[in-house]
């Protein structure tokens, strides 16, 4: 293939993974086979809405070479070993989508029943076992579960799924049997321990929360009218008054207030806007490096916060992005007070998220960007716990390790998304 086209087909790739909620921010690539011995593959840690030809990296299938400054994705040893090892594929997608990803830990192996879906992806979906992201363990473990299957999708335990095409369009196709195919497997364990036999998202959900806590009604008893979030500006902050998860910073309906973090709060007549004010500017004046706050209520956030329970990775992306854990905080309440307003803001040290018991999350970042990555990869790693509790199986990322990518997350990859 021409060296440009295939560029521009990672390009469009790489917006078309953004669009389709396949990834947050800068995580998974893509990458085309330009002949035997080279491919094209997304760069590390740059956005994809901005990316140009002249950013696609041309790297070499034996060695993983490459010329240039750029340095391509840090998965580039993976796509080497497919296109090395499967001469039918021409283009490798690997993705951090929700299902797929939540059903990544149980590290299991799943038999595809409808033929359909088979034809397309495999009688079978291998489960590839741990490796650190970019580490040679992950590659060689990419390798040999290659060499020993003919399907077109992977899922990477507790990293994401691996799609494979003879090109662009029957890799995304692959891309979404497979989310299919991983929803309804989670469904599938929550019908086989329930008894049930149509499965219901809200049932799924409060099942769930009454096998965690023994109470259906666990953490439910406060749940806020309008979600509050926020964007640091000057010497204060933005209160936006409308946000919800799908318009979180709705700035173009002026719903907001400048809020001063020098002065007092007495002006807010409203006592449930004056508490959200009180926690999002404790929050601010605790962390210089917190720029924007999202309180996301989204449906299985909020289920797993009515546990009250920390949350921890299952997914690596949770441990780079949002730490080695999320605290859980007491509920919040109408009149929030300055002290229970720092307790909650200390519960954030050294994260980006915090759990309010029964009433979702606060995702927090240094920008817009930031805080809405770390609220998709909550809700991702959410998916990941209920999975895990319907099959019995799928355990936290060790802690060492967790720490260690949440290092070189923030002294290296983090900066690379801004540049």
């Amino acid at each position: 293939m021409d060296t440009l086209k295939a560029k521009e087909i990672v390009i469009q790739a790489g917006k078309k993974l953004i669009d389709k909620g396949l990834i947050a921010r800068t995580w998974g690539n893509v990458s085309c086979r330009i002949s035997t011995g080279q491919f094209a593959v997304t760069p590390s840690g740059r956005p994809y809405e901005m990316l140009t030809p002249e950013e696609i990296v041309i790297v070499n299938i034996e060695d993983c070479s490459y010329e240039g400054g750029i340095e391509p994705s840090s998965e580039k040893g993976v796509h080497a070993e497919v296109y090395r090892r499967r001469s039918d594929v021409n283009f490798v997608i690997h993705t951090h989508q929700p299902y797929a990803s939540a059903v990544s830990p149980l590290e299991t192996d799943l038999q595809v029943s409808d033929s359909a879906a088979a034809e397309l992806v495999g009688n079978q979906i291998i489960s590839i076992p741990y490796g650190l992201p970019g580490s040679k363990k992950l590659r060689n473990n990419v390798s040999e579960a290659i060499a020993h299957s003919k399907g077109k999708a992977y899922l990477m335990v507790s990293h994401g799924a691996l799609c494979l095409g003879r090109d662009c369009n029957q890799a995304f196709k692959v891309a979404a049997c497979l989310e299919q195919i991983c929803a309804d497997f989670i469904n599938k364990c929550y019908l086989d321990l329930s008894g049930r036999e149509i499965p219901d998202p809200e049932e799924l959900r409060d099942y769930f929360v009454a096998m965690q806590t023994g109470d259906r009604a666990a953490g439910g008893e406060y749940k806020p009218g309008n979600l509050y979030s926020s964007e640091r500006s000057g010497n204060g902050f933005k209160l936006y008054l409308e946000s919800s998860d799908a318009s979180p910073f709705p700035e173009s309906n002026g719903k907001a207030i400048d809020i001063s973090l020098e002065h007092g709060l007495a002006d807010l007549d409203k006592r449930e806007v004056k508490s959200a004010a009180v926690l999002h500017g404790a929050i601010y004046r605790k962390y210089k490096d917190i720029g924007a706050i999202f309180h996301t209520l989204s449906p299985d956030i909020l289920a797993v916060s009515r546990t009250g329970r920390p949350v921890y990775p299952l997914l690596d992306d949770f441990a780079q992005m949002i730490g080695t854990s999320v605290r859980s905080a007491a509920p919040c309440s109408a009149e929030l007070s300055g002290g229970a307003a720092e307790s909650i803001a200390r519960k954030i040290k050294g994260r980006s998220a915090v759990m309010l018991k029964g009433s979702g999350a606060l995702c927090c970042g240094p920008d817009k960007s930031d805080a809405l990555a770390a609220a998709m990869i909550m809700d991702k790693n959410c998916k990941a716990i209920f999975a895990s509790t319907f099959f019995g199986q799928g355990k936290p990322i060790n802690p060492l390790e967790c720490m260690l990518m949440r290092f070189i997350y923030l002294k290296r990859y983090s900066k690379k998304a801004n540049l």
